[in-house]
């Protein structure tokens, strides 16, 4: 086993919202929230997070939870009003609301879903008044919007207590020498996280092995080569 870190290379699985919370207050109030979707006082809410942090891999897991559908900007922006408007029979995941080119377009976006009481959940990447400077009423709807910030994966202390989690959920205590082990070698995602504690609960089930160094390099050493390979 080398050094190199595991990236996941093939289809990526969504994962259940409350996989993607910590078992905190915080958390906890988080994923209330996104569950009571319904009872937002306004039809928009913000999810932000910096870059790897899952505001991606939330906002898919919120669309596929409430039966709702993911967008990036160029699936929208582009559009008008009348074709929108369709587009908000469902709830909206918008990813990269920081990003769209058109803020008209986004202001068109909230002002419809406000009409049509359409729930949208938009991610971006900094704080949401920071997403757009002008229309004017567009800066002042996200700098009074409600939203949710997700912690970092890549401040190690966030990432053991995640992988923890995801072990724990399995009935899986992970001594602490294999989380040393897993951490710098694995990729720092959801994604990646749930992979590894499925694979350990498979392992040990299938092998009778336990949750130790030994069990956890070889899980590794199959996700590497599946990532070379580009195969699932």
């Amino acid at each position: 086993m080398t050094g190199k870190q595991f990236t996941l290379a093939f289809p990526q699985p969504l994962l259940p919202l409350d996989s993607l919370f910590a078992d905190d207050v915080q958390g906890e109030a988080s994923l209330r929230i996104l569950r009571r979707w319904r009872e937002w006082p306004k039809p928009y809410l913000g999810l932000t997070g910096q870059p790897r942090s899952g505001v991606t891999t939330l906002l898919r897991s919120w669309a596929d939870d409430v039966g709702g559908k993911y967008l990036r900007p160029e699936d929208w922006q582009s559009l008008d009003a009348q074709d929108i408007s369709v587009l908000l029979a469902q709830p909206l995941a918008i990813d990269d609301a920081d990003l769209v080119k058109s803020p008209e377009a986004l202001l068109t976006l909230m002002n419809l879903a406000g009409e049509q009481t359409t729930a949208l959940l938009l991610g971006g990447h900094s704080a949401t008044h920071l997403w757009h400077t002008h229309p004017p009423d567009l800066v002042s709807r996200l700098s009074a919007m409600t939203s949710i910030q997700l912690s970092n994966l890549a401040d190690d202390e966030i990432f053991r207590k995640r992988l923890r989690q995801a072990c724990l959920r399995r009935h899986i205590k992970i001594p602490n020498e294999t989380l040393a082990f897993v951490e710098p070698r694995l990729e720092r995602s959801y994604q990646a996280i749930e992979a590894f504690a499925h694979e350990l609960d498979a392992g040990m089930s299938e092998t009778g092995r336990p949750p130790t160094i030994p069990l956890a390099r070889d899980i590794l050493n199959r996700f590497l080569d599946a990532s070379d390979c580009g195969e699932p």
